[in-house]
């Protein structure tokens, strides 16, 4: 025996009378309730015989009938010879292979589980959106996740089987049925799990399910007004930037996470070889959390590339020596690099490079202070339940800690900005340099006497 229910009587959806798409649902219990009569027994034998595929007529047979598929009109409609070559139902990953048909059926007739089943219909004016079969997944992916969610199943545990059929052209509509894989309720009188008892799937759910169907039909107006307002929200100042102190927060717990305990904590060391590009894109997030210093940045890197752009057309022989020089010294900076300072810094390639590697630093002492302060406890040893010793060296070590990262986040210009001026002037005098010792090489290539031809010295 099925029961139905149908959205047009839930309490949520009664305005959707008019509504481009129908959802219907019922289900098949795996037996009916002591003190059915013989003729209800015998019709629930013949139900369940049709939607657990063990019947001659079953619901598969039925959901991939040739007529069903195609229609008599499926010319004029856009359907795909994937549909016509494949076995006809798929699911929300995509179309079932016989294989996978040949194992949910299997699994669909054993086991003591309810078969739910039902049809999505969409009217005549918003039938071409499921017109084929990629439209279909798309729909039913978009739509049965949430639902399972909302019914209170588990999604990875269901069988999902649907098909769409265009033997009514002005009312294209989906077949589905799905079940259970596995027993996952615990069982009360034994050990062990038995299936899911009760098949009724609550209004909401239904409802949602059908406001859900009908977003994807028609332009939501709630959708865009929603969206509107997240927007809103996002372009507010004061949101947009805690939300990016978070991420820049969480950035740096992340990387305090990765670094090992024992290491040299300088970005020009070779401990920290395997991580500077980490390193690089927590200094990014860091930045990114104060919009002035951010620009600043964004600022100087503009520069520096259009820099280095025009210069490499007029690099000079001195240039090209000490850019040799400085990428050897690239690869060996530690901290020596910070006494002798940035005078030494001669080519734009060891700016780049110098850069970087004081700005990690400068996150890299607030990343140390992270790894030195979180508690840590043993693991191995067992604590009691709600431990409130442990609780409260968690709670203080994380305030130390938040309170510690949230000051350093406020004060970031005064930090940084120092350092990015500095590089900037640097790279204009960098800059400055490179032309001299262009003008320079071109004026000794100017002055350089002409060697005398062999057959001169008898000429006066």
């Amino acid at each position: 025996m099925q029961f139905h229910c149908i959205f047009l009587f839930t309490r949520k959806a009664r305005f959707l009378l008019s509504a481009p798409v129908i959802f219907d649902i019922a289900y098949t219990p795996f037996k009916l309730k002591k003190g059915s009569s013989e003729k209800d027994i015998a019709k629930h034998a013949k139900e369940r015989a049709f939607f657990d595929m063990s019947g001659a007529e079953n619901i598969y047979n039925y959901m991939t009938r040739e007529g069903k598929i195609y229609g008599e009109e499926s010319k004029r409609l856009t359907i795909l010879e994937y549909l016509q070559k494949s076995t006809g139902v798929f699911n929300q990953e995509g179309m079932l292979s016989k294989d996978e048909v040949a194992d949910m059926k299997f699994r669909v007739k054993n086991g003591e589980k309810n078969i739910w089943h039902g049809f999505i219909s969409f009217d005549e004016q918003n039938s071409e959106k499921i017109d084929s079969p990629d439209r279909c997944i798309s729909l039913i992916r978009k739509t049965f996740r949430p639902f399972f969610k909302d019914a209170g199943f588990d999604h990875d545990n269901m069988d999902l089987m649907c098909s769409l059929h265009l033997d009514r052209p002005t009312h294209l509509h989906i077949h589905y049925v799905f079940w259970e894989k596995e027993p996952k309720v615990k069982n009360k009188r034994a050990a062990g799990y038995i299936y899911r008892k009760k098949g009724k799937i609550n209004f909401d759910a239904i409802a949602d399910m059908t406001e859900r169907l009908n977003a994807f039909a028609i332009d939501d107006e709630l959708i865009k007004k929603r969206n509107e307002v997240e927007k809103a929200i996002w372009h507010r100042k004061d949101f947009s930037k805690a939300h990016r102190t978070d991420i820049a927060m969480r950035e740096m717990r992340k990387l305090a996470d990765a670094l090992p305990d024992n290491l040299s904590w300088n970005y020009g060391s070779k401990d920290m070889l395997p991580y500077r590009s980490q390193i690089d894109d927590v200094v990014e997030a860091v930045l990114f959390s104060d919009d002035k210093l951010y620009g600043l940045d964004y600022k100087f890197k503009q520069e520096l590339a259009r820099t280095e752009t025009t210069l490499k057309d007029v690099m000079s022989k001195f240039y090209k020596d000490k850019l040799n020089r400085d990428m050897i010294f690239t690869e060996h900076m530690t901290d020596a690099a910070d006494v002798a300072g940035m005078k030494d810094i001669k080519t734009i390639e060891r700016l780049k490079w110098d850069y970087k590697r004081r700005l990690g630093n400068i996150v890299l002492r607030k990343v140390k202070y992270i790894k030195e302060n979180v508690y840590r406890y043993d693991k191995k040893k067992k604590h009691r339940t709600n431990d409130k010793h442990l609780k409260r060296k968690i709670t203080i070590a994380e305030r130390k800690i938040k309170g510690n990262l949230t000051g350093f986040l406020s004060s970031l210009l005064e930090l940084f900005q120092p350092e990015i001026n500095a590089y900037s002037n640097r790279l204009r005098e960098i800059e400055k340099e490179i032309q001299a010792d262009n003008e320079r090489e071109q004026e000794q290539l100017n002055t350089t006497p002409t060697p005398s031809s062999k057959y001169g010295w008898g000429k006066i």
